[in-house]
């Protein structure tokens, strides 16, 4: 297809900005002082997940004129699957050696198993490293992209995204590696990108017509989430579902005052997603066994470590395109 008329500079920019929140959210993973401070960081940057699959749904509708299956599919494992594969061939040695304490809660007779059902259950959860459930989860979605691409051309498709995002609050995010439930969850998030897609031109004279309610409707959500409710999880949801308007109106209404580090971000954002946890381990330990420094301070410490890791990350990639050149793209994602 014609890049010039299925590009979409604000979606691409907001790769960038959603690829922060994942990596924002993985930075505290394991803190133990649960304070303001603690809520406040991670009630922002929790369940970025949101933002990357309904990107993901938005670009499946934009660009699935001319659809063909086993196209879509042999691109998929190209740039997704092997990938995956590759990046996740590190840690997958590594937890060969030993059975991290978080895998033995979720399966007690884990450490009785053999390598292969041990490098099976890994490769199809993704527990192996934490960003990685994505990429099992995600698949889901390619498997059923037919039936998507059929809803989406039929007239009556969208009249089931109010249900599935019900069911998405009765069904909330939890235990990672349950991809059959992780995929119930954000079908409905899939799906509201698919809906702004097909319905963008109505989006966007939706948005310019109520910016002001609908802005300070996710402020006030997002205030909200600072706090533990009883129902806290389906808060964080409808705060990250906000957030997508959000950023889809404003990228698209400041799309001339973009930084140009968000859209050298958005460029290397799958890079970033398959790597950046392995940096996050990577200066706890550091920090903890090599440098012996405790940060008692919730935001320097997730300052430090956040401009740390996607610095690094960043600096990586810039190297692996140099040296790999296209080929980088199948070693780890862009």
């Amino acid at each position: 297809m014609d890049k010039s008329k299925t590009y979409l500079n604000y979606i691409h920019n907001f790769r960038g900005i959603a690829i922060l929140f994942v990596v924002g959210g993985h930075i505290l993973y394991g803190w133990q002082d649960k304070a303001l401070g603690y809520q406040i960081i991670n009630s922002t940057f929790q369940n970025g997940t949101v933002l990357f699959i309904f990107i993901a749904g938005y670009l499946f509708q934009h660009l699935s004129k001319g659809f063909e299956y086993k196209t879509y599919l042999r691109k998929k494992i190209e740039n997704v699957i092997i990938p995956y594969l590759i990046v996740s061939a590190p840690i997958l040695f590594f937890r060969m050696q030993s059975v991290p304490d978080y895998i033995l809660e979720s399966q007690p007779a884990y450490a009785d198993w053999s390598i292969l059902h041990r490098l099976a259950y890994l490769i199809f959860t993704g527990a192996h490293l934490l960003p990685l459930w994505f990429v099992p989860m995600i698949s889901l979605f390619y498997v059923i992209a037919p039936i998507l691409v059929y809803g989406d051309r039929s007239s009556h498709f969208y009249k089931i995204l109010p249900i599935l995002m019900l069911v998405s609050l009765l069904v909330p995010r939890q235990e990672l590696e349950n991809i059959p439930r992780m995929f119930v969850h954000f079908l409905s998030v899939y799906v509201f990108g698919m809906f702004c897609s097909h319905y963008k031109n109505e989006v966007l004279e939706f948005s310019k017509k109520w910016w002001k309610p609908m802005t300070a409707l996710t402020v006030v959500v997002i205030f909200i989430s600072f706090y533990q409710w009883t129902y806290y999880d389906q808060v964080m949801y409808i705060q990250k579902m906000l957030l997508c308007w959000f950023f889809i109106y404003w990228l698209w209404k400041l799309d001339n005052y973009v930084p140009q580090t968000i859209v050298f971000l958005a460029d290397i954002s799958f890079g970033i997603f398959f790597i950046h946890h392995y940096f996050v381990i990577g200066l706890r330990y550091v920090q903890l066994n090599v440098l012996h420094v405790e940060i008692s301070n919730v935001f320097i410490y997730w300052t430090l470590h956040f401009a740390l890791v996607v610095a690094l990350t960043a600096l990586v990639i810039v190297v692996v395109r140099k040296v790999a050149g296209k080929r980088s793209r199948i070693l780890i994602g862009c």
